[in-house]
């Protein structure tokens, strides 16, 4: 079975598109037709004509909506959340982060609550990577986006989605062991 999945991002400086570049290519090698749309101003129309929506965006500032994602969430409260136009749909959200800010990676949250508002089923826990991409985030992603495709064949079980993904667990998405966190944190000075 043939599935189509939109991927939908805001990016600034490319690590989001980066993400999903990889998630595409992971979902392209489990046999899904993906298109990837730039959120700027796109309308959240185009969504249900796909099986599957894959969305992400960069966490900005303190918590909030990137702003070149911020028209394409109106578009979304606007024009499918009325009638749960996305029901049937299976989703997921990626988003960039940084351990530096107080609401690490909330861009999740925001995807997740606005995809179900318009009755999409978040298939899988959410993705976050910590400012920019490595070998070992770049094959998880993609492995991501293959299990997304397995989710949405109903090959693979849902996953539930909440909790969201912690800083420990970005740590491993991103290859980083617990010893090398704490000497990050400590400066290097081992």
């Amino acid at each position: 079975m043939t599935v189509r999945i939109a991927i939908v991002f805001a990016t600034s400086s490319g690590n989001t598109l980066e993400t999903a570049r990889m998630a595409a290519a992971g979902a392209a090698e489990a046999g899904a037709v993906t298109t990837l749309y730039c959120a700027r101003d796109f309308s959240a129309e185009v969504l249900t004509r796909h099986d599957g929506i894959l969305i992400g965006e960069p966490t900005w500032g303190q918590g909030d909506h990137h702003a070149d994602f911020r028209p394409f969430d109106d578009s979304m409260a606007k024009l499918l959340v009325p009638a749960k136009r996305l029901r049937g749909k299976g989703a997921a959200a990626f988003a960039g982060c940084d351990r530096a800010y107080r609401n690490f990676g909330r861009a999740i949250e925001l995807i997740e609550q606005r995809l179900a508002g318009c009755g999409a089923d978040i298939l899988q826990r959410g993705l976050m990577i910590e400012l920019r991409h490595n070998p070992a985030s770049r094959e998880f992603t993609q492995q991501w986006g293959r299990d997304f495709v397995a989710r949405l064949r109903g090959e693979l079980a849902r996953e539930a989605f909440e909790p969201r993904m912690g800083r420990a667990e970005v740590d491993q998405v991103m290859g980083i062991s617990a010893a090398e966190r704490e000497n990050r944190e400590l400066g290097g000075l081992r």
